[in-house]
């Protein structure tokens, strides 16, 4: 069976010791978090300068099995180069060295060629902390198409990884045919979700992307195609964003929501 990790938009709690318990609880094999605001860089965890909590939490994750593949890092976009504050990188690289996530900025605010500068700038600096740094296409974004995202973490270096994502995969029309031919080593975890039919207007695909997914198995997305283009051995993380629930179903019970899912469409494979 594929390990399945939670990704932080799943089940967003501020405090990791509960983003750890609910994972635990729930079955999955570890969890994303996002340890700096994406805009700025700066922290947005009580993990971030405080060496000590950390170090309880890595502990935790060790007493609980789990780890923490990724962390929700950056937006990379036009200007001075994309710093991440540097007791973000030290709180990550606490953590199992987690890949440091990046996507580009909207279309219009930066070309595709200054997100290849500036992803290659971001895996010099976390490189310095032992740290990789994942590049993940946005369909609706700059450089938003899997030729771009190769081309650019093709010329960042050994350290580059690259992160795709069922729903932006099926956006940018790409199909398992194409994705069983990405050299799936520059790959550590495939986002998994499902989505409705693409829509019409920009509004719907940032609300799809970030705010409101579907459970594997609800949505259109040819899950089963790119799961078998994988390697069988390909974790998935379940990024599945549901803030249309946030008001009456709690955090935990959503991660207990999506990994059922998800272990249903796994057993169907498996017959298969």
């Amino acid at each position: 069976m594929r390990p399945i990790y939670l990704s932080y938009l799943t089940a967003p709690v501020d405090d990791p010791f509960e983003a750890l318990r609910i994972a635990a609880d729930a079955g999955y094999a570890g969890l994303g978090l996002r340890l700096c605001d994406p805009a700025t860089g700066m922290a947005a965890s009580p993990l971030v300068g405080n060496p000590t909590l950390c170090r309880r939490f890595a502990a935790s994750l060790k007493d609980a099995g789990l780890s923490v593949p990724e962390v929700e890092a950056r937006v990379l976009t036009r200007g001075p180069d994309p710093q991440i504050a540097p007791e973000v990188l030290e709180a990550a690289a606490m953590l199992g060295r987690p890949c440091v996530i990046a996507v580009a900025d909207q279309r219009g605010v930066i070309e595709p060629t200054e997100v290849r500068d500036r992803f290659a700038a971001l895996c010099t600096e976390v490189a310095a902390f032992g740290l990789e740094a994942g590049f993940e296409p946005i369909a609706h974004r700059a450089a938003g198409s899997l030729d771009h995202a190769l081309e650019i973490v093709s010329g960042a270096g050994p350290g580059a990884r690259l992160v795709l994502d069922a729903l932006h995969l099926h956006r940018m029309g790409i199909g398992a045919d194409r994705l069983a031919r990405v050299d799936h080593t520059l790959m550590r975890v495939f986002h998994l979700c499902d989505a409705p039919p693409i829509p019409a207007d920009l509004a719907g695909h940032v609300d799809h992307s970030a705010r409101n997914r579907l459970l594997p198995g609800e949505g259109v997305l040819p899950l089963s195609e790119y799961l078998r283009a994988l390697p069988p051995d390909m974790p998935v993380a379940l990024e599945i964003p549901m803030m249309r629930m946030q008001e009456t179903v709690p955090p935990a019970q959503r991660a207990r929501m999506a990994i059922a899912a998800t272990l249903a469409l796994l057993e169907k494979e498996c017959r298969s």
